[in-house]
């Protein structure tokens, strides 16, 4: 327990940071656009390829190739679910898919990447990304289309991150490795992800006013549902099956707050990004309390 509080304080030290900074700096744009774009394209990539290359093997993949079953039912349940519970939280159709996006999909990667590996090691991080591929495929297929409306979700399904992890595999099955020198480049830029995202974080909040954020009774009735009813949900279920392979990963990937996404892809089509903000940010002030009780769980 007393890890988990310790790595989350390092990362929001890195939030808090980053929403000085951009409160500091209105005059000037802090960059987070930059930011945003070499997390995505270059040192998220650079973690998961250096994850998979490390430990995917041909016996790894026999053993868990069931944890992608698993992970695709969920998704597919949450997806469901999304749909019921943002109509019961809204009428307004934007605001909905803000929510319908939300209940399913969490700050697994930026945060959660981090995090798996920070308290339970590489390994642990390897099942969980491997577990949250499903997951990586509808949000940068189905949930930016959500979210945009823009074009066939399909023509993204090759990006950064898909990308990476095909590579990942391929160099972990073949036994293929780097130079050294490029490795070590990898391997450095995989390391910069947690202080950046949290930052990225903390500056794209202090865009907006922390009282326009805070309220919204939507916003905490949504979050107590994200953070505490879903996973609760899935850990009796996990428990109750006697599904102690898949208990870990589901877990930790539906109690994680919310991501950027709600804010960085509506933005992109000129759309208000207050909701998405107002969930992020009042999520991640409820997973100080939550998230610590969650991992402990699985200690």
């Amino acid at each position: 327990m007393l890890l988990v509080f310790e790595q989350l304080f390092i990362l929001y030290i890195f939030l808090f940071a980053g929403w000085i900074i951009g409160k500091l700096r209105k005059d000037k744009a802090p960059h987070a656009d930059i930011l945003s774009v070499l997390l995505v394209n270059l040192l998220l990539p650079c973690k998961v390829f250096n994850t998979f290359s490390k430990n995917f093997t041909v016996s790894y993949f026999k053993e868990k190739y069931t944890l992608l079953i698993a992970s695709l039912i969920l998704i597919s349940i949450l997806l469901v679910l999304s749909f019921f519970l943002s109509k019961a939280l809204t009428k307004k159709p934007y605001e909905r898919k803000i929510f319908r996006y939300s209940f399913a999909i969490t700050n697994y990667s930026y945060l959660g990447y981090v995090l798996i590996e920070s308290v339970f090691g590489e390994a642990a991080l390897t099942g969980f990304i491997f577990f949250g591929i499903p997951f990586i495929v509808y949000t940068y297929t189905f949930g930016y289309a959500l979210l945009t409306g823009g074009e066939n979700p399909l023509k993204r399904l090759l990006n950064p991150i898909t990308v990476s992890i095909i590579l990942g595999m391929i160099f972990g099955l073949t036994g293929i490795t780097l130079p050294e020198v490029i490795s070590k480049a990898v391997s450095m830029a995989s390391a910069c992800v947690g202080p950046l995202s949290m930052l990225l974080t903390g500056i794209t909040l202090s865009t907006f006013m922390l009282k326009e954020l805070l309220l919204d009774k939507k916003a905490y009735i949504f979050s107590a549902l994200r953070l505490v009813i879903i996973p609760g949900t899935v850990y009796l279920v996990c428990r109750l099956l006697k599904l102690e392979t898949i208990l870990p990963m589901a877990l930790i990937i539906t109690c994680m707050p919310c991501g950027l996404n709600t804010i960085v892809f509506p933005r992109l089509i000129g759309e208000d990004c207050k909701p998405g903000a107002r969930l992020a940010l009042i999520s991640h002030i409820f997973a100080l309390a939550t998230l610590p009780f969650w991992l402990s769980l699985l200690l």
